[in-house]
């Protein structure tokens, strides 16, 4: 069965990655309603009509439900495989749970209407469901690695700042949503100033759309910090905690400056898409630094 685990780790992974960029070719098209009100129907059929906007809304649940079938497999297989093992027991809840969750808010985006902050939401629930089964694959591909790559303990200062620039992080993400669903991503017509002011009147979508933006900022100087901390402190002890900061810092960095080309190419599909990639690979990296922080030597030798 181990044998087995390690692709069906990376298709779960993939297909949930596709997800979430299904996810905002949705809304970058606004094809959030291309099925009508209908679910799972699309506008009373279960064969789409060929218009553009009823395809990308019904592939996106063609995709999900794919997606959840294929996680189901990965996750009950990983349970019983490392059966016992906590970790891996609450990895597939938290993304089994997550993409029951996100699947019910979309289908409740369709038949009733939601407010902008809501419908915010189901973004950052997609995030979560993709970072559980990020994580769970993580530790089936790592597995064998672990014990070389965590060779000493991290103070409970740096993870308490690693877990709360995380949460941090993910308050960004929904911003961002938001910052989306309100029609606010061109309330700035240029960047990196906004409308020419390097300080905007913080009213109306140009209030959401400079706070996302200083929001973005703050979190590219935590990311400096930690990586700054990991490559004075974890060169040599914690190779997992040094490749993921300097991964996180480069991520948000190419994460601020796509921000930038979506203002500058005026909400261009690719520029848009791409900013929804980084954001996705670069959430889940930092989820896998807070886990990674809780795990000590002696704790590899208890998996063992």
């Amino acid at each position: 069965m181990e044998k087995w685990l390690k692709p069906l780790a990376v298709l779960a992974t993939l297909v949930m990655f596709i997800v979430m960029i299904a996810g905002s070719l949705v809304t970058k098209t606004d094809s959030g309603l291309g099925c009508g009100n209908d679910w799972p129907l699309c506008n009373g059929k279960w064969v789409p009509e060929y218009t553009l906007a009823s395809i990308i809304e019904y592939m996106h649940r063609l995709i999900t439900g794919v997606a959840g079938i294929i996680v189901v497999i990965f996750s009950v297989l990983c349970w019983r495989f490392y059966r016992g093992n906590q970790e891996v027991r609450n990895l597939a809840l938290f993304g089994l749970f997550f993409i029951v969750l996100e699947s019910i808010l979309g289908a409740s985006a369709v038949i009733w209407p939601q407010s902008s902050s809501v419908l915010a939401l189901h973004f950052g629930f997609s995030l979560l469901a993709y970072t559980g089964v990020f994580l769970l694959s993580l530790f089936v591909l790592q597995r064998d690695k672990m014990e070389m790559m965590v060779q000493g303990s991290v103070s409970s200062g740096f993870r308490k700042w690693v877990w709360g620039v995380t949460i941090y992080a993910y308050g960004v993400v929904y911003l961002g949503a938001y910052v989306r669903h309100t029609g606010s991503s061109m309330a700035c017509s240029d960047w990196p100033l906004c409308d020419g002011k390097l300080i905007p009147e913080l009213s109306g979508q140009v209030g959401i759309q400079f706070v996302h933006r200083l929001g973005a900022l703050i979190l590219a100087i935590l990311l400096l910090a930690t990586m700054i901390y990991a490559i004075r402190h974890f060169k040599h002890t914690r190779r997992d905690l040094y490749g993921a900061s300097i991964a996180s810092f480069v991520l948000v960095m190419a994460q601020v400056f796509s921000g930038g080309f979506v203002v500058l190419f005026k909400l261009h599909l690719y520029a848009t898409l791409l900013h929804s990639m980084i954001i996705t690979i670069l959430f889940g990296i930092m989820c896998y630094m807070c886990l990674q922080t809780l795990k000590t030597p002696a704790s590899n030798r208890l998996r063992k």
